[in-house]
C-alpha cells in the first residue's frame, strides 16, 4: 500500500543572488500542493549527514534537483542517484541551456549516460527545444511565476519600463568576444576558414530564430542534431553566450530615448551614454525582489536566454503579477494577454516596447503559469512514460511466451 503522503525531496544549492533556494522553495510548496510531504536540501549545507534518514527514508517517493549542480551530492563516494533504490524517482532538471551544464558540470554528463539505462531516472528542461535534443524522455519543464504580495498605493514609476538582466555575465568557459567572428575564431573545432566564419557571424546576426542552437544550426546550414555532438558542446556555450550578449545589447540601444530603468551588471559599457537610461541596484539584491519591483513600473522589456519554447521566470512573474511584457518571440508567452512580442530588430523592439509603456488593459493570469500546475504536468508526463514502459515490457513478455508455445523446446 502507497503512503498517504509520499516524501519529497528538493535538491538545491547556494546561489550568489538567490536564484536556486527560490526555485526550490516553489518547487517544495508546488509537491507539496500535489500530496507529498516535500523537504528542501541543499547540498551546500555545512552538515549534510543530518539529512541521511530522509535520503534514505523508505517513504522516499521522488527527487528533483534545481539544475545540474546538485547531482555532485555523494555518500560515501557514490552519487546520490545511483543510490536511491529503482521505486524513487530521481529527475535532474536542466534550468538553462543545457550545453552549459553538460560542459561545465561532470556529474551530469554521469547523469547521462546511466538515465539512458535506469527507468527511475528522469530529465527534464526549461526549454522544449533542448529537451527534444536532450533525447525522447526528457520532460519539457517551464519554469513557473514566482508570486509576492501585491503592491499597496500607486506605483512608485507608472511612465518607465523596466529590464531586469545583467550583461556580459554568460557562462561560456572559453573566449567570447562582442563580435561572432572573434568568438567563432577562438572557438573553431570545425577548422572553419575566415570567410566562412564571417558568413556564419552574419547569419547569427539576422536570423529570426530565437532558439539558440537552432540558430547557431541555421548559421552552419546544419541540422541542429547534427550540429549538437559532444566534441563540439564547448564551442557552441561560447557562440550561444555572444548570441544572448549581442540580443540583449541590440534590445538596450534600441530602446535609446525611451524611458528604461536596468537592473543588472554591466549595463554602462554597452547604453552609458542615454538620458532616458537608469541604472538601479535591486534592494535587496535576491532575485525574489523581482516580483516586487515589476509592479511599480508600466511594464517589463524581457529577453529570454535564446529559448523559444520556455521563458525565464521574469517574463511569466511579471504576468503573474499583472505587469505587461514585451517578450521577444515565445511559444510560452506569445498569446498571454498583455505579451506584445517582437523579434530582434530595432523597430520590432520598440514598437513592442512602446506598447507596453501606453498599455491600460488588465492582465490576465494564467494558471498554467503556476509551479502547481507544471508540477502535476510534469508528474503525469513521468506516469505515462512508467506507464509505456510496463506495457512495452508485457507485450515483449507476451510475444516471447507465445513464440515459445509455437516453438516447444
Amino acid at each position: 500500500m502507497s503512503a498517504l503522503y509520499p516524501k519529497a525531496v528538493v535538491l538545491t544549492n547556494s546561489h550568489p543572488y538567490g536564484g536556486t533556494e527560490m526555485m526550490a522553495r516553489s518547487l517544495a510548496a508546488a509537491l507539496q500542493a500535489n500530496g507529498y510531504e516535500s523537504h528542501v536540501v541543499n547540498i551546500n549545507e555545512p552538515d549534510l549527514r543530518r539529512h541521511l534518514p530522509l535520503l534514505q527514508d523508505p517513504e522516499l517517493a521522488l527527487m528533483i534537483t534545481t539544475g545540474a549542480l546538485p547531482l555532485g551530492l555523494q555518500i560515501d563516494n557514490r552519487p546520490l542517484w545511483r543510490l536511491v533504490p529503482e521505486r524513487v524517482d530521481f529527475i535532474a532538471y536542466v534550468i538553462d541551456a543545457w550545453p552549459y551544464d553538460y560542459v561545465r558540470v561532470a556529474p551530469f554528463r554521469d547523469f547521462l549516460r546511466d538515465w539512458a539505462e535506469r527507468p527511475n531516472l528522469h530529465l527534464a528542461s526549461l526549454e522544449a527545444n533542448d529537451a527534444r535534443l536532450i533525447g525522447t524522455r526528457a520532460h519539457y519543464f517551464p519554469t513557473g511565476a514566482y508570486s509576492a504580495p501585491w503592491r499597496c498605493g500607486p506605483k512608485a514609476f507608472p511612465d518607465r519600463l523596466m529590464i531586469w538582466a545583467s550583461a556580459n555575465k554568460e557562462l561560456a568557459i572559453t573566449p567570447l568576444h562582442d563580435e561572432f567572428e572573434r568568438t567563432l575564431a577562438d572557438n573553431n573545432p570545425w577548422g572553419l576558414a575566415p570567410q566562412r566564419i564571417a558568413a556564419i557571424g552574419e547569419s547569427l546576426r539576422h536570423t529570426q530564430i530565437i532558439h539558440g542552437l537552432s540558430a547557431i544550426a541555421q548559421a552552419f546550414d546544419q541540422p541542429v542534431e547534427a550540429l549538437v555532438q559532444p566534441a563540439t558542446m564547448t564551442a557552441l556555450c561560447a557562440i550561444d553566450s555572444c548570441l544572448k550578449r549581442y540580443r540583449r545589447v541590440k534590445v538596450a540601444k534600441a530602446l535609446r530615448g525611451l524611458p528604461v530603468d536596468f537592473y543588472g551588471e554591466n549595463w554602462p559599457q554597452h547604453v552609458g551614454d542615454t538620458p532616458s537610461f537608469r541604472f538601479r541596484k535591486p534592494d535587496p539584491d535576491h532575485n525574489h525582489a523581482f516580483s516586487f519591483a515589476c509592479q511599480h513600473y508600466a511594464g517589463l522589456v524581457n529577453f529570454d536566454p535564446n529559448f523559444g519554447h520556455g521563458t525565464n521566470e521574469r517574463a511569466v512573474s511579471a504576468l503573474a503579477m499583472g505587469i505587461p511584457i514585451a517578450n521577444n518571440f515565445n511559444i510560452r508567452t506569445d498569446a498571454a494577454t498583455g505579451c506584445f512580442a517582437y523579434h530582434f530588430g530595432d523597430e520590432s523592439i520598440r514598437l513592442a516596447a512602446e506598447r507596453v509603456l501606453n498599455y491600460t488593459g488588465a492582465v490576465d493570469i494564467d494558471a498554467r503559469h503556476t509551479w502547481e500546475y507544471l508540477v502535476r504536468e510534469l508528474l503525469r508526463g513521468i506516469a505515462r512514460g512508467r506507464d509505456a514502459a510496463a506495457a512495452t515490457t508485457r507485450a515483449g513478455a507476451q510475444l516471447a511466451a507465445s513464440s515459445a508455445a509455437l516453438c516447444p523446446a
